[in-house]
């Protein structure tokens, strides 16, 4: 119940600011005392401030809001999201997808398990329960093969095949694959990773190591603000 709170908190970032501060006018009229007002305003105030300033601070939550106008298009789709523990992630308060979800009234569903690698996800994908065809697939995979050193061309064909296997299973839905994000394994962004081509391949375009936790590997608030933002930008191009 409580992370389902926290969702709705990050998904309506204004609602919960203000609401403090609505909640508190309300009561004005069952005070008499001036006094009491005024310390219940201030309270409001106080507690409305602090909620934004969470808000803002822990999860990046009004960014996405100030985002330029995406089509219509992409309302009202069911979205499927496929990966490993960056799509575990995204449906945090800070994730990419809880923002994109903010943002547009998509339904999405998720498949995804930290630490999987690229074989793994194939295999969740083909014992999945979804019996309806989502209108737009969006996967991700190789961190983890990367991780454990697997070769480039390994983890490209276990892409491939993941692809293959999504297709099998949803082959009306239209599927992106999301490509690995820069990641700071030596102190600096490597970018030269192993990513089938993809109509999103520009995602990543402006990314900063700032975007970065510091295990160099995963996003933090920022970076799931940044891909939230990119992704819906590329996808309205293509849809």
């Amino acid at each position: 119940m409580w992370n389902l709170f926290l969702i709705f908190a990050a998904k309506h970032p204004f609602l919960i600011t203000f609401a403090p501060l609505i909640s508190t006018l309300l009561f004005f009229r069952f005070l008499k005392l001036k006094m009491f007002k005024i310390c219940l305003l201030y309270a409001g105030l106080f507690i409305s401030l602090a909620t934004g300033i969470f808000l803002h601070i822990r999860w990046d939550s009004f960014r996405i809001h100030f985002s330029e106008q995406i089509p219509i298009d992409l309302r009202e789709k069911k979205i499927l999201f496929i990966g490993d523990s960056v799509t575990c992630e995204g449906i945090r308060p800070r994730g990419f997808i809880t923002k994109i979800s903010s943002f547009i009234s998509s339904k999405n569903i998720v498949i995804c398990e930290k630490g999987a690698l690229t074989s793994t996800i194939a295999n969740n994908v083909k014992n999945s329960l979804i019996n309806y065809e989502p209108d737009y697939i969006i996967f991700q995979s190789g961190i983890n093969d990367l991780l454990e050193r697997h070769p480039h061309e390994t983890i490209l064909t276990g892409q491939r095949d993941l692809e293959t296997e999504i297709k099998k299973k949803f082959p009306e839905s239209i599927a992106y694959f999301l490509p690995i994000h820069p990641l700071s394994l030596n102190h600096q962004l490597t970018k030269d990773l192993p990513n089938i081509s993809s109509v999103i391949a520009n995602v990543w375009n402006g990314f900063e190591k700032s975007f970065l936790e510091k295990d160099g590997i995963h996003l933090n608030e920022k970076g799931h603000t940044f891909l939230s933002k990119n992704l819906l930008a590329e996808l309205s191009k293509t849809i």
